[in-house]
């Protein structure tokens, strides 16, 4: 395996520390600064409105007695903790109704770690907007890069692992290691440090830890750059050395999706929104069954069965029938034809337990039949509804809201945050946190907008 590696070790990673250290906000295009601010403002949303979710609740009650001294918000709670736990648990607020970014090639959730791990920092030294966003836009930058690298083809690797789990945590050193301005040297041994904990695998998809695996990526970031600043060292080789990261996390690697074209292509320019509180691959399918519902304004008693035609993506992932809970059915496509087709809206009400256990729900799973098509891309879906009189209606989707294609406006994400923080801090507040966060990159203090979202 260790043939496979033509760079010397090393090459890789001084590759992209020298262009991480030397990059300013101003050498960014355009394109790329916005999508930096889109991306802060979904995220920002999303860990408002999870903020108060049991399984939040639950966590930061479990390690609440071994915090230490209250240095940073845990945002929508309305308390502050250390900085490594706030991003903790800020980052799983950000995850826990899979509402968070994706990555339209790398199958990443790369801003919630990032985020939540440079807001620790930005309360605890004053950061301005434009500081904190390009630390943001790096540290995507770099999850998305290195996930690329392991798992999207010429890359060959496996689908066990979770690709947030094992490379949220290098994003969030990044970021971090940029806001405590960490030279070359210390920010190798950060990203060395964040590589070592590299953990998460999908066998945990459908459980808490779902959520906490970029939760722990958030605190393993966090907590390297911490580190190398003071001295702590680890391998300059860690990404490239033999029986580093690459070699263990792919059978074969794809080097040039690493650092080919710093500072000229970027990956945040792929970074994608959900407008529905699941799995990516089932918003396709979604889409389909709220167009049907609406242009033939079918009676969901007429229904006699649904056929989809689905991304092989979306049945590996997604191929649950008969959820029990709300953290099973963020991955079944099943419960979500359901839902969308009985109550024709795709809201976190429709992912809630009630909603979940509700008998017409789990007996309308019986109609609904799907299959993979290695025709159909990530972003699109056949659906077909038969009716119990033997009319038929299908509909295709080739680009689902929300996909690279067809992106969420600016607008549809203000309304999307209103809509997660309300709930959560009230609607007076709600929007001036969304102003505040889509003013960013004119703060003078980040950490101020961390504090206002207590």
């Amino acid at each position: 395996m260790a043939n496979a590696f033509v760079n010397a070790p090393g090459e890789i990673t001084g590759r992209l520390t020298d262009y991480i250290v030397a990059a300013r906000w101003s050498d960014l295009p355009a394109a790329v600064r916005r999508e930096a601010l889109r991306s802060f403002v979904n995220i920002m949303g999303c860990t408002i409105g999870g903020a108060r979710h049991d399984v939040v609740d639950l966590a930061d009650r479990s390690l609440r007695e071994f915090a230490g001294a209250p240095q940073a918000t845990l945002i929508g709670r309305g308390t502050k903790a250390d900085a490594l736990h706030a991003c903790l648990i800020n980052c799983l607020a950000s995850s826990i109704y899979s509402f968070d970014d994706t990555h339209a090639e790398a199958v990443v959730h790369p801003a919630g770690p990032v985020a939540t791990a440079a807001l620790a920092l930005a309360e605890r030294q004053p950061t301005n907007g434009t500081d904190f966003l390009l630390a943001l836009a790096l540290g995507i930058e770099v999850t998305c890069r290195l996930s690329k690298a392991i798992s999207v083809p010429p890359a060959k690797g496996t689908v066990a692992w979770s690709q947030t789990g094992i490379t949220a945590g290098i994003g969030a050193a990044v970021a971090a290691a940029k806001l405590l301005q960490l030279d070359v040297m210390r920010l190798q041994y950060a990203i060395g440090i964040a590589l070592s904990q590299a953990a998460g695998f999908r066998v945990m998809h459908a459980t808490m830890v779902s959520s906490l695996m970029p939760a722990q990526g958030a605190q393993t970031g966090l907590r390297a750059a911490a580190m190398a600043e003071h001295g702590f060292t680890a391998s300059p080789a860690a990404l490239e050395g033999r029986y580093g990261f690459l070699e263990v996390f792919a059978d074969t690697p794809d080097l040039p999706a690493l650092s080919d074209g710093l500072g000229d292509r970027f990956e945040v320019l792929r970074n994608t929104y959900k407008p529905y509180p699941c799995g990516i691959v089932i918003h396709p399918i979604i889409d389909a069954c709220l167009q049907l519902r609406r242009e033939h304004a079918i009676d969901p008693g007429s229904i006699a069965n649904v056929s989809i035609k689905a991304s092989p993506g979306a049945m590996a992932l997604c191929d649950r029938r008969n959820p029990q809970n709300e953290l099973q059915a963020h991955v079944s496509l099943y419960h979500w034809v359901a839902a969308t087709l009985l109550r024709g809206t795709a809201r976190i009400q429709e992912l809630q337990d009630p909603t979940v256990r509700d008998p017409a729900v789990m007996a309308f799973q019986d109609r609904v039949e799907a299959e993979g098509n290695p025709d159909i891309a990530a972003d699109a879906s056949e659906v077909t509804v038969t009716l119990k009189d033997g009319r038929r209606h299908t509909c295709r989707i080739e680009h689902c809201i929300g996909s690279a294609s067809n992106p969420m406006t600016d607008e549809q994400l203000t309304r999307k945050f209103m809509q997660l923080a309300e709930p959560v801090v009230g609607r007076a507040r709600a929007k001036e946190l969304a102003e505040r966060s889509w003013d960013t990159e004119a703060l003078a203090d980040t950490g101020d907008l961390a504090r206002a979202a207590a």
